[in-house]
């Protein structure tokens, strides 16, 4: 498959390019799976910000705690995020660095600066909201490769309402709307 590169796009007229048959598409998902879908399904046109969107979608999966897993570097978007959901939700955030662990003392080796450098905690942040029961979890700009970590040890589903960019302001999609930023990334 190359949809990335399709000119067509008739997939949105009905158009099946992998010659699956309905049945074997359906079998790919589970009871969680089709229940995601149709919340997801009622909400999906609505024009409204993700953070109403995810509240919405919340609230269509039958929600009533939710986790947030966020970057030291964005605790004040997080804090505005968990004021907002908590209108719905009981809601339980953690940020990166919980546990105060440093880089150093994680792997000595390669972190040979004098320098106290806290790592991320990916791992740990998912623990903290497995053990406060979230039935969904939302991440507010972990690193590429945290957020990997974080939604591999969660036990909910996860959706992102920010990502990390440092130089376009968390908007990574910027990379690509820009003329100037696909020219010096190689793009047509």
């Amino acid at each position: 498959m190359q949809c990335g590169s399709c000119k067509e796009r008739n997939c949105r007229n009905n158009q099946n390019c992998t010659k699956l048959t309905f049945e074997q598409v359906e079998a790919a998902y589970n009871k969680q799976d089709k229940q995601i879908i149709l919340a997801a399904a009622k909400i999906e046109g609505e024009q409204i910000t993700r953070l109403e969107e995810s509240a919405k979608f919340a609230q269509a999966m039958g929600c009533k705690t939710i986790g947030v897993a966020f970057c030291m570097g964005l605790a004040d978007e997080a804090n505005f995020i968990v004021q907002y959901f908590e209108k719905y939700f009981t809601v339980h955030s953690v940020c990166c660095k919980v546990c105060g662990v440093g880089k150093k003392q994680f792997n000595p080796e390669f972190y040979k600066t004098k320098k106290t450098d806290i790592m991320c905690n990916p791992a740990i942040q998912a623990k903290q909201l497995n053990d406060a029961a979230t039935e969904l979890n939302f991440t507010v700009g972990l690193c590429v490769g945290h957020d990997m970590i974080f939604g591999l040890h969660s036990n909910v589903p996860v959706s992102a309402l920010a990502t990390k960019d440092r130089v376009l302001s968390h908007n990574p999609l910027g990379a690509v709307y820009s003329g100037f930023s696909r020219k010096r990334l190689g793009l047509d």
